[in-house]
């Protein structure tokens, strides 16, 4: 198998994981594809530095997170005003309408805590793999994963939540 074929399978299996946490992220379909292909092409760029191919996911998805969050960077920049960063959570397998209420809940979380319990719960990294994906100590992600669930219960038991 090719460089190019082996680097194009492992984006395959990776890319619902690297769509969501860019969505989270930057919020925009748009923005979503422009973090993506920048995220793949510097990863394509760096393939052969890449030791531990088994490493592949956690090693794109931090590409992914690095650049969503300079795009974030730069869009304060030039609009010169703080924005107002959310995730979207995925949805969970369970009923529909409960997978809409986590869904709004989440998203009215402010950043971090959507990316940690998007890259925790769902794409089910340990504390440790979301600390060097997200360049934060092991103690700052268990820390951060504590409140973003705190805050998600809170918002959960308001009443504009509950139908």
């Amino acid at each position: 198998m090719s460089k190019k074929e082996q680097f194009c399978q492992y984006i395959r299996e990776c890319e619902k994981s690297m769509y969501i946490l860019a969505k989270g992220i930057v919020k925009n379909d748009a923005d979503v594809a422009d973090v993506i292909q920048d995220s793949i092409l510097k990863a394509y760029t760096n393939f052969d530095s890449l030791k531990d191919k088994n490493k592949f996911k956690p090693w794109i998805m931090r590409i992914v997170h690095n650049t969503a969050i300079d795009f974030i960077k730069k869009q304060r920049e030039i609009l010169n005003s703080e924005a107002q960063e959310q995730v979207s959570m995925p949805e969970p397998s369970i009923d529909k309408e409960t997978k809409l209420t986590i869904w709004e809940a989440v998203q009215k979380l402010n950043f971090p805590y959507q990316t940690v319990i998007i890259l925790y719960y769902y794409d089910g990294y340990s504390a440790e793999k979301i600390s060097e994906i997200t360049s934060t100590s092991v103690v700052n992600v268990r820390q951060q994963l504590s409140r973003g669930r705190k805050k998600l219960a809170n918002l959960l038991n308001e009443e504009d939540f509950i139908q």
